[in-house]
């Protein structure tokens, strides 16, 4: 895993979406996502793409002037494993990199855990980093954090509790409104300019919580459970 954070600080600046944007943006995401053929001309939508969306993408970007050339073929595993398609395990298999013990143990865990896992990573490298931390005007004052830092940071414990335990996530009385809001600031993450500059793992992690909220989003609260959660994540993350 990278560590560097503060290559992508900027992310911090963007400004959220309003709650009364949060339904909209679902609907108009769920739409988009069902027509398969659709044209994808912007490389951040493809991480909000459906699986079906992506692999049609990569086809037209790889294969479409015939075969696939001797240089390309790295482009193309970080490209399936940028998007999410192949798991971490099978991307070191195909680049010969070795995994320590704790990735070996996070790739090896449920879905649902693995991203958990990852987004609790994710949080804990922002408080050790000056990203998306403002000066204060005295001297020596400890940084102050971004009012878009806070509500990322918020955004992604939501997610991780949801994801940690969706029946008990579920029972809380805002569940519907949190799961829609926590969508929403991350969708708008994501298809922010600076979200390309960040660590590929990083981008891959982002957009499989999304994904993983997704699927969570369309369950219905009376058929959400873990096991049920954790077959459709094995079903389409992996």
């Amino acid at each position: 895993m990278i560590n560097n954070i503060n290559t992508y600080s900027n992310l911090f600046n963007a400004s959220s979406t309003s709650t009364s944007e949060v339904d909209a943006v679902i609907a108009e995401h769920k739409q988009s996502t069902a027509v398969v053929e659709q044209e994808i001309s912007h490389s951040t939508n493809l991480y909000l793409s459906s699986r079906a969306q992506k692999i049609n993408s990569i086809s037209q970007e790889f294969f479409s002037g015939g075969s696939l050339s001797v240089e390309n073929i790295d482009s193309l595993k970080e490209r399936v494993y940028q998007l999410g398609l192949i798991s971490k395990q099978e991307y070191a298999s195909l680049t010969n990199t070795e995994l320590s013990e704790k990735e070996l143990a996070a790739a090896e865990a449920l879905p649902n855990q693995n991203i958990a896992n990852f987004i609790g990573d994710f949080l804990t490298r922002l408080d050790e980093t000056d990203a998306g931390k403002i000066e204060k005007s005295e001297i020596d004052e400890p940084l102050e954090e971004s009012e878009t830092l806070i509500l990322l940071k918020s955004t992604l414990l939501t997610a991780k509790d949801i994801l940690s335990d969706v029946e008990q996530a579920k029972t809380n009385s805002n569940f519907k409104e949190s799961l829609a809001s926590t969508l929403s600031f991350l969708q708008e993450t994501i298809s922010a300019d600076a979200f390309e500059k960040m660590p590929l793992d990083d981008k891959v992690g982002l957009s499989k919580t999304y994904q993983a909220l997704e699927i969570v989003d369309k369950i219905s609260p009376q058929r959400l459970s873990n096991d049920k959660l954790n077959r459709y994540l094995e079903v389409s993350l992996e």
